[in-house]
């Protein structure tokens, strides 16, 4: 059979039944043509992507044929390994990873391993299947530098990552968090978000770093995080000029005459899965009602794993509890529950609420993901259903931005992300989820949105070029690093007290002008404000509404999110009875029987699921991290107004702890970034003195009996996944 175009070859694909030896036959000849012309040869490696899939229908005769094929695809981790002799033998040894056993990288996968060991720094771009994390662990695996740090922009993608890094500990320390001192007898594996970066003070001679999803550098997107990501990148460039930096596809970076940087930019559209975009429905869009049934119609047509992507926390848990109610009216079989996600469900209801909306979907095999759900079960979320134990997964941009999932399909149900609209680097990211190389070789991306316009995305290192770099960026540049239109641009700061500068730069990525308009404030009414701003250790509630009012009305971003609270007031007032109950599920609690919320959801289940919502999203934004910044500036800044004037001055960093800390003793408090639950935690408090770091922690607690520790399921689990 002859073949001419893309077209015939889809359609011999597509086909129901078997493929004869002849279509075969036509197919590979094909392909073999689109290999050799290197314009063509991505649509090449495409087809043999989806015979693959196909392969059960192939004749059993061209078997060899198509093995050929993906050899000289380089589709390395797809060949048979048997069915190859000679030189396509060695060439696929070749392609062995040299330090992780029994992995072959793809073609284009060994030549960027290549330049990793050649010492040189590499900026790669390309899709989310071609593998790039892999090299992370090829890197540390070889042993080459003693300390390496890795950046990752979400907790989701530390907590996979530290994961998969557990398996370097013979060699290497884990540090997660500031409290945690790198070793002096081994190599040390610093896995931290930029935040914990720019904070940290205990960084020996840093010989490498990573960042991923570099494209969060660029200030041109609108994420909040990009000034405090450009302070580490700058922070560890001082260190060393090695690094790898990695992220989806983009056209162009800034030139090394532009960044000063020497390294080998490494773009690639190499992909190892195929992705079919099938458009649904677009006069729906508006219509929510017909939206959200042909969504649910299509989710039940689904077998394999789904994700469903939604642009908001709210959006993605309200679509799971409709579709959790909407499937339970249908004739289906019920959900087979797994141990995990039984042990999962067990511990919810202890510790958040049996009547919380996350606890009947599970035992559907429905679950959501968001930034406001506690860390471990983000993480026990996303692993249950990569084991299968969750079907259908409602999610926003936490699990999109980087996380490898099991999901063969997502579906784009929303077009915007938080307020904005996505763009199409998003949408690639987004799409990029589904299928996953070894498990899925064609995903399915389910467009309720039609893809936005499709726009060449230069990605800026405004720390290293300056170019419109805000000021917050530009005066933590060190004054023999600054350009001249840097320094032009700073230079009415020239005249400010030195002392007042320092403190201005230890506040990283918080607003200048609110800080000094703060200063201001403080100066004018250092008589009136001192007994509400000169505090220590735990305020009350006059005090921290005083701190959390020049917070709101100066250091908030004019589009950034509220975190769950509408006032400064509400704020403190439930930052008061954290401090006093020192448990978020006694927090929910104690909400639960307030007035205010009988009233607004007279039905209890309604009412756990809108506090549920609240708290935790209150904990994550606000106690977690917004709220300990905040405190920890305002006592910069009235500290410094109030030994100008001569007066005693508060010091917040107690209290600002207890709060990041969870009240806990920050040795025990580092274990949740194991993922160990807080109520673990609570339970080993009881049994193991106060006096071990993290790491004796650790250590100690993989001698015990973990039995006598009252462990449940759950908890054992995670404690166990630690080790």
């Amino acid at each position: 059979m002859t073949i001419n175009s893309i077209n015939d070859a889809y359609a011999v694909l597509k086909s129901n039944g078997l493929i004869e030896y002849d279509e075969s036959f036509g197919l590979a000849k094909y392909c073999a043509e689109l290999l050799r012309d290197s314009s063509r040869e991505a649509h090449g490696r495409d087809i043999i992507i989806r015979a693959l899939d196909a392969k059960n229908r192939f004749p059993t005769q061209s078997a060899s044929l198509w093995n050929d094929l993906v050899e000289v695809s380089g589709l390395y981790p797809y060949v048979e390994a048997n069915a190859l002799t000679g030189s396509a033998r060695v060439r696929y040894e070749f392609h062995r990873a040299a330090h992780l056993p029994d992995i072959y990288f793809h073609s284009e996968q060994a030549q960027l391993a290549s330049e990793l060991r050649s010492g040189r720094s590499v900026i790669a771009s390309a899709p989310t299947s071609f593998g790039k994390s892999l090299l992370i662990d090829e890197l540390v695996a070889s042993k080459r530098y003693k300390n390496l740090v890795v950046i990752q922009p979400t907790l989701a993608l530390l907590d996979e990552t530290r994961k998969r890094f557990k398996r370097f500990e013979e060699d290497y320390r884990l540090v997660l968090s500031t409290s945690q001192l790198p070793s002096s007898e081994k190599g040390n594996l610093f896995l931290l978000t930029a935040e914990r970066v720019v904070e940290y003070e205990h960084f020996p001679q840093v010989e490498f770093f990573v960042i991923d999803e570099f494209y969060k550098l660029s200030l041109d997107r609108d994420d909040d995080r990009a000034i405090t990501l450009n302070q580490a990148f700058y922070k560890l460039l001082k260190h060393t000029k090695r690094f790898y930096l990695l992220g989806p596809s983009v056209r162009s970076i800034p030139t090394e005459s532009e960044s000063g940087l020497s390294y080998h930019w490494f773009a690639s559209n190499f992909a190892t899965v195929a992705t079919d975009e099938i458009a649904l429905a677009h006069s729906l869009r508006k219509n929510t009602e017909e939206k959200r049934n042909l969504l649910f119609v299509t989710l039940a047509g689904l077998k394999e794993p789904t994700i469903i992507y939604c642009a908001a926390p709210t959006g993605a848990t309200l679509l799971a509890k409709q579709f959790g109610g909407w499937i339970a009216l249908q004739e289906t079989e019920p959900w087979q529950l797994s141990e995990e996600v039984s042990a999962m469900s067990e511990w919810i209801g202890e510790n958040i609420s049996p009547d919380w909306c996350l606890y009947r979907l599970l035992q559907q095999g429905i679950a959501f993901h968001h930034g406001a759900l506690p860390r471990h079960l983000g993480s026990a979320i996303v692993d249950a259903f990569n084991n299968g134990g969750i079907r259908y997964l409602f999610c926003t941009s936490t699990l999109i931005e980087g996380v490898n999932t099991t999901a063969k399909n997502v579906i784009l149900f929303d077009k915007k992300k938080g307020v904005r609209l996505i763009d199409y680097f998003d949408f690639r990211n987004i799409a990029g989820r589904s299928g996953r190389m070894l498990e899925h070789y064609i995903g399915h991306v389910y467009k309720f949105e039609d893809a936005p316009e499709q726009l060449d995305l230069h990605v800026d290192f405004p720390i290293l070029t300056q170019r419109d770099a805000p000021t917050e960026l530009l005066i933590s540049i060190d004054d023999a690093d600054l350009k001249e239109e840097g320094r032009a641009r700073i230079a009415s700061y020239d005249t400010m007290d030195p002392e007042l500068r320092d403190v201005i730069r230890s506040n990283p990525a918080v607003s200048i002008d609110g800080q000094l308009k703060i200063v201001e404030l403080i100066t004018q009414h250092a008589s009136d404000w001192h007994h509400l701003l000169a505090w220590k250790s735990f305020p009350n509630y006059e005090q921290l509404l005083k701190v959390l009012e020049l917070s709101w009305h100066n250091l908030r971003r004019p589009k950034e999110s509220k975190g769950g609270v509408f006032s400064p007031q509400q704020l403190t007032m439930l930052t008061i009875q954290y401090a006093a109950l020192k448990s978020i599920r006694a927090l929910i609690r104690s909400q639960l029987a307030q007035t205010y919320w009988i009233q607004q959801h007279p039905i209890m289940s309604d009412r756990v699921d809108a506090v549920v919502f609240q708290i935790l999203s209150v904990t994550r934004h606000w106690f977690d991290y917004k709220l300990p910044a905040f405190l920890g500036t305002i006592s910069n800044l009235q500290q410094y107004v109030f030994e100008k004037v001569g007066r005693r001055a508060g010091d917040y960093n107690v209290f600002a702890g207890q709060i990041e800390n969870g009240f806990l003793n920050q040795r025990f408090s580092d274990l949740s970034e194991y993922g160990i639950p807080r109520s673990a935690i609570a339970k080993i408090i009881a049994r193991v003195p106060e006096t071990e770091s993290v790491d004796s922690l650790l250590a100690r607690l993989r001698q015990e009996n973990l039995a006598a520790f009252g462990f449940n399921r759950y908890e054992m689990a995670k404690v166990t996944q630690a080790f």
